[in-house]
Protein backbone atom coordinates (compact mmCIF):
# COMPACT_ATOMS: atom_id res chain seq x y z
CA UNK A 1 0.00 0.00 0.00
CA UNK A 2 1.27 3.46 -0.93
CA UNK A 3 2.55 5.55 1.98
CA UNK A 4 1.98 9.21 2.77
CA UNK A 5 4.93 11.22 1.40
CA UNK A 6 6.39 14.40 2.90
CA UNK A 7 9.32 15.99 1.07
CA UNK A 8 10.96 19.39 1.56
CA UNK A 9 12.13 21.16 -1.61
CA UNK A 10 15.26 22.35 0.21
CA UNK A 11 16.38 18.79 1.00
CA UNK A 12 14.99 16.82 -1.96
CA UNK A 13 17.58 14.74 -3.83
CA UNK A 14 17.82 15.78 -7.48
CA UNK A 15 18.94 13.88 -10.59
CA UNK A 16 20.61 15.64 -13.51
CA UNK A 17 18.75 15.19 -16.81
CA UNK A 18 20.18 16.24 -20.18
CA UNK A 19 17.76 15.37 -23.00
CA UNK A 20 20.32 16.54 -25.57
CA UNK A 21 22.82 13.87 -24.47
CA UNK A 22 20.11 11.18 -24.51
CA UNK A 23 18.40 12.06 -27.80
CA UNK A 24 20.91 14.25 -29.67
CA UNK A 25 24.47 12.91 -29.24
CA UNK A 26 25.51 14.51 -32.57
CA UNK A 27 24.49 17.98 -31.28
CA UNK A 28 22.14 18.82 -34.16
CA UNK A 29 19.74 20.90 -32.03
CA UNK A 30 20.54 24.36 -30.72
CA UNK A 31 18.21 24.59 -27.68
CA UNK A 32 19.52 23.00 -24.48
CA UNK A 33 17.02 20.75 -22.67
CA UNK A 34 18.82 20.24 -19.39
CA UNK A 35 17.49 20.33 -15.83
CA UNK A 36 17.62 18.77 -12.39
CA UNK A 37 14.57 16.93 -11.08
CA UNK A 38 13.44 15.11 -7.98
CA UNK A 39 10.42 12.83 -8.33
CA UNK A 40 8.97 12.77 -4.82
CA UNK A 41 5.79 10.83 -5.56
CA UNK A 42 5.00 8.71 -8.59
CA UNK A 43 1.79 6.74 -8.92
CA UNK A 44 3.07 4.60 -11.80
CA UNK A 45 5.81 3.22 -9.58
CA UNK A 46 3.39 2.15 -6.86
CA UNK A 47 0.48 1.24 -9.13
CA UNK A 48 -1.79 3.35 -6.92
CA UNK A 49 -3.06 6.88 -7.36
CA UNK A 50 -3.09 9.15 -10.36
CA UNK A 51 -0.47 11.84 -9.60
CA UNK A 52 3.23 12.41 -10.06
CA UNK A 53 4.88 15.17 -8.04
CA UNK A 54 8.28 16.45 -9.16
CA UNK A 55 10.52 19.34 -8.11
CA UNK A 56 12.53 20.85 -10.98
CA UNK A 57 15.49 23.24 -11.10
CA UNK A 58 16.09 24.94 -14.43
CA UNK A 59 19.46 26.68 -14.70
CA UNK A 60 20.01 29.90 -16.69
CA UNK A 61 19.80 29.42 -20.46
CA UNK A 62 18.08 26.03 -20.23
CA UNK A 63 14.62 24.75 -21.20
CA UNK A 64 12.66 21.96 -19.56
CA UNK A 65 11.22 20.05 -22.54
CA UNK A 66 10.39 20.87 -26.16
CA UNK A 67 7.13 22.77 -26.68
CA UNK A 68 4.37 20.19 -26.26
CA UNK A 69 0.82 19.40 -25.19
CA UNK A 70 -0.59 16.35 -23.46
CA UNK A 71 -3.77 14.69 -24.69
CA UNK A 72 -4.40 12.48 -21.64
CA UNK A 73 -2.73 14.25 -18.71
CA UNK A 74 -3.28 17.52 -16.88
CA UNK A 75 -0.32 19.39 -15.45
CA UNK A 76 0.18 22.19 -12.89
CA UNK A 77 3.38 24.16 -12.26
CA UNK A 78 3.95 26.19 -9.09
CA UNK A 79 6.91 28.55 -9.39
CA UNK A 80 8.79 28.37 -6.07
CA UNK A 81 11.62 30.76 -6.95
CA UNK A 82 13.06 32.48 -9.97
CA UNK A 83 11.66 33.70 -13.27
CA UNK A 84 11.19 32.02 -16.66
CA UNK A 85 9.55 32.47 -20.03
CA UNK A 86 6.55 30.22 -20.60
CA UNK A 87 5.77 29.52 -24.25
CA UNK A 88 2.02 29.03 -24.76
CA UNK A 89 -0.35 28.85 -27.76
CA UNK A 90 -1.12 32.56 -27.18
CA UNK A 91 2.54 33.59 -27.09
CA UNK A 92 5.25 33.93 -24.46
CA UNK A 93 4.56 35.09 -20.92
CA UNK A 94 6.93 35.72 -18.00
CA UNK A 95 6.24 33.56 -14.93
CA UNK A 96 7.77 34.20 -11.53
CA UNK A 97 7.76 33.15 -7.88
CA UNK A 98 4.24 32.42 -6.65
CA UNK A 99 2.70 31.82 -10.10
CA UNK A 100 0.56 28.72 -10.63
CA UNK A 101 0.16 27.52 -14.22
CA UNK A 102 -2.59 25.00 -15.00
CA UNK A 103 -2.33 23.19 -18.33
CA UNK A 104 -5.41 21.34 -19.62
CA UNK A 105 -5.02 18.14 -21.66
CA UNK A 106 -5.58 19.77 -25.06
CA UNK A 107 -4.03 22.27 -27.48
CA UNK A 108 -4.67 25.14 -25.05
CA UNK A 109 -2.29 23.46 -22.59
CA UNK A 110 0.77 23.44 -24.86
CA UNK A 111 3.81 24.69 -22.94
CA UNK A 112 7.59 25.02 -22.59
CA UNK A 113 9.59 26.76 -19.86
CA UNK A 114 12.88 28.49 -20.64
CA UNK A 115 15.04 30.25 -18.08
CA UNK A 116 16.27 33.46 -19.72
CA UNK A 117 17.55 34.92 -16.43
CA UNK A 118 20.86 34.65 -14.58
CA UNK A 119 19.32 32.83 -11.57
CA UNK A 120 17.99 29.24 -11.28
CA UNK A 121 14.25 28.60 -11.57
CA UNK A 122 12.77 26.16 -9.03
CA UNK A 123 9.25 24.87 -9.60
CA UNK A 124 6.88 22.13 -8.54
CA UNK A 125 5.22 20.02 -11.26
CA UNK A 126 2.12 18.02 -10.36
CA UNK A 127 0.52 16.00 -13.14
CA UNK A 128 -1.92 13.18 -13.66
CA UNK A 129 -0.77 9.84 -15.03
CA UNK A 130 -2.92 8.39 -17.75
CA UNK A 131 -1.46 5.49 -19.63
CA UNK A 132 -1.17 5.67 -22.49
CA UNK A 133 -0.42 9.36 -22.83
CA UNK A 134 -0.19 11.01 -26.21
CA UNK A 135 2.03 14.08 -26.43
CA UNK A 136 1.87 16.42 -29.42
CA UNK A 137 4.84 18.61 -30.41
CA UNK A 138 3.28 21.38 -32.56
CA UNK A 139 6.56 23.06 -33.59
CA UNK A 140 8.16 19.89 -34.98
CA UNK A 141 5.10 18.01 -36.22
CA UNK A 142 5.68 15.02 -33.95
CA UNK A 143 3.53 12.89 -31.70
CA UNK A 144 4.83 10.68 -28.86
CA UNK A 145 2.96 7.71 -27.48
CA UNK A 146 3.93 6.68 -23.95
CA UNK A 147 2.75 3.66 -21.99
CA UNK A 148 4.10 2.02 -18.87
CA UNK A 149 6.54 -0.04 -20.98
CA UNK A 150 7.00 1.84 -24.27
CA UNK A 151 7.82 5.28 -25.63
CA UNK A 152 7.70 5.93 -29.39
CA UNK A 153 7.79 9.14 -31.42
CA UNK A 154 6.36 9.64 -34.91
CA UNK A 155 6.18 12.46 -37.45
CA UNK A 156 2.68 13.56 -38.45
CA UNK A 157 3.49 12.95 -42.13
CA UNK A 158 4.38 9.27 -41.53
CA UNK A 159 0.72 8.32 -41.05
CA UNK A 160 -0.29 4.95 -42.51
CA UNK A 161 -3.66 3.52 -43.44
CA UNK A 162 -5.39 1.79 -40.53
CA UNK A 163 -5.44 -1.54 -42.47
CA UNK A 164 -1.89 -1.21 -43.84
CA UNK A 165 -0.19 -4.60 -43.52
CA UNK A 166 -3.28 -6.40 -42.17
Amino acid sequence: MQELVITNVRTALYNDVNLNKIYDPDKQHERCYEFQKSIVAQSLASGEGKLTVTFYTLQPGKSNYPYHQHIGNEEVFYIISGTATLKTPKGEVIVTEGDVISMPPNENGAHMLTNHTSEPLVYLDVHTNSSPDVIVYPDSGKVRVMTDKMQKSFKFDSEVNYLDGE
